[in-house]
């Protein structure tokens, strides 16, 4: 029998990225993609561990088939569907075959017991050769503890009897296409580590906290970290297109990541600053018509409700025009978040955060301390702010206050980001009215895009010469530009309240009081 082998992947977080890899830059076959609940069975005795074997029990999420699989060394024994959606308890609910019948008499009539129990995302891969014949098998395992603790990526090659000089040239090309270290604990130690660990800490990710005394470098790879993180969590429901709050999460993150790195300069290794600014850029225009559709949708019910109810009634052929814009934005953003450019970014920016030689020295402020360095560039986004907010007029163009919006986002995210080093007190006096700042802005942006947008797809009734329904939409349109305008003329006094003496004062209240003894 041929050994198995076994990889951490050292750059954890993006399954995503990393699986676009194997299968379109390595060319491996995906033979099966599944994600759900999984449950490691022994007798309380230990049994099955001493055997070398193990016995996982599956519950799929969604519509899937439960199932039951024994193992050794990674190379599945015995594989059943099961009916009942509960793991066997005792050797008589093992299914009655042939194929689990050693291991009815392994466990001679003895209980089982549930160990460890994991959320995972499941990936089975194959190499073929030139004949189309598997010559390994690629499993790529992402999971995390009941508790939420996320546990290491694992990879494993299982090559086939007389294909191990394919398999040793497989491992090749996987250790230069991702970030791997050789690992002898399979996923079910790691569980087993990972729920102990839960427990003891009371459970989540084991993520830095951001303290006044941190070094700048090490304080922007935290941030990051966390950002990424929500990136992950959300970037599944984001190719599903189940829930716009995916989206609208991943979005976020990608904006805050983008608003880090602008002000990493000193900090950021400068190159790697450059690459990921531009990619990020990249990421969130791919994924901005999709949120646009999305928040079309989402607030078209709301607008049509403000036209007389035989109007309402004409729109019902644009909502078709609607999903079916929103449905074509989406597959396009799914190629795109798809491709080899989206995977072998992700790869590398992981990587990037991985490489302890990539935040050492890698910037002339690198090694201050965060909070002298994050006050500076809070200074001077609120100065340029305050400079430019205080410059808008009646007669300023629509231009000005989007550029205001994006000045407003940078120093809101740099408050937010770095939340944890400054008093909670002056915090919380800046980002009210900062955040009222930018609701009015964003109002006035976004009007104005979607009365642009449903404009432009009115276009699409034409052909059925639909003239009520684009009458009914001119209203809805007409509506928009009434919202627009109010946001406009109440920006005077919104950005009045954050231009204040008090709000402004509390710029300089930031830096926490030292505690007297």
């Amino acid at each position: 029998m041929s050994k198995v082998r076994r990889y951490e992947v050292t750059a954890a977080g993006d399954f995503a990225s990393v699986l676009s890899v194997l299968t379109d830059h390595l060319g491996l076959r995906l033979l099966s993609l599944d994600e759900g609940e999984r449950s490691w069975l022994d007798t309380p005795t230990g049994t099955l561990e001493r055997a070398k074997t193990t016995l996982e029990f599956r519950l799929p999420s969604g519509d899937g088939t439960p199932s039951l699989t024994w193992a050794a060394e990674g190379r599945v024994l015995v594989y059943d569907p099961c009916v009942s959606s509960t793991p066997p308890v005792k050797a008589s609910d093992l299914p009655a075959s042939a194929a689990f019948a050693r291991l009815v008499t392994l466990v001679d009539g003895g209980e089982l017991v549930a160990g460890p129990t994991v959320n995972s995302q499941v990936a089975v891969l194959a190499c073929l050769d030139d004949e189309e014949k598997t010559t390994a098998r690629v499993i790529f395992d992402r999971s995390e503890t009941i508790d939420g603790v996320t546990l290491p990526m694992m990879l494993e090659v299982l090559p086939l009897r007389g294909y191990e000089d394919e398999a040793s040239s497989l491992e090749k090309k996987l250790k230069r296409s991702v970030a791997l270290s050789a690992s002898a604990t399979p996923m079910k130690e790691l569980a087993l580590q990972g729920r102990s660990s839960g427990r003891a800490s009371g459970g989540g990710k084991d993520v830095a906290a951001l303290v006044p005394t941190m070094s700048a470098a090490r304080a922007w790879r935290v941030v990051f970290q966390t950002l990424t993180d929500s990136m992950t969590q959300s970037f599944s429901g984001v190719l599903s297109g189940n829930d716009p709050e995916d989206l609208h999460a991943f979005r976020v993150a990608v904006r805050r990541i983008r608003t880090i790195l602008q002000d990493g300069d000193d900090v950021v290794d400068p190159e790697s600053r450059d690459r990921f600014r531009h990619e990020y850029r990249w990421l969130g225009d791919v994924t901005t018509p999709t949120r646009d559709a999305d928040v079309h949708l989402i607030e078209f019910p709301e607008l049509a409700a403000t036209l007389p109810p035989s109007r309402r009634e004409e729109l019902a052929s644009f909502n078709e025009v609607l999903l079916r814009h929103r449905a074509d934005c989406h597959a396009a953003m799914t190629i795109e978040l798809r491709s080899m450019r989206r995977a072998e970014f992700g790869t590398a920016w992981l990587s990037f955060l991985a490489d302890d030689d990539a935040w050492t020295g890698c910037g002339d402020l690198a090694d201050e301390p965060v909070l002298r360095i994050v006050l500076r560039r809070v200074e001077k986004a609120n100065r340029q702010l305050v400079k430019n907010g205080r410059k808008i007029s009646k007669k300023s163009p629509a231009i000005a206050l989007h550029e205001l919006r994006k000045e407003g986002k940078r120093l809101r995210y740099l408050l937010e980001c770095f939340a944890p080093l400054f008093d909670e007190k002056a915090l919380a006096t800046i980002l009210r009215p900062l955040r009222d700042v930018q609701d009015v802005l964003g109002e006035f942006q976004d009007t104005e895009v979607q009365a642009n947008a449903l404009l432009e797809l009115a276009g699409e009734l034409e052909g059925a010469d639909d003239h009520s329904a684009l009458m009914a939409i001119g209203g809805v349109i007409e509506q928009l530009g009434v919202r627009g305008a109010d946001a406009r003329a109440s920006f005077s006094k919104t950005f009045g309240r954050f231009d204040d003496r008090k709000v402004q004062r509390a710029f300089d209240q930031l830096e926490p009081r030292k505690k007297k003894r």
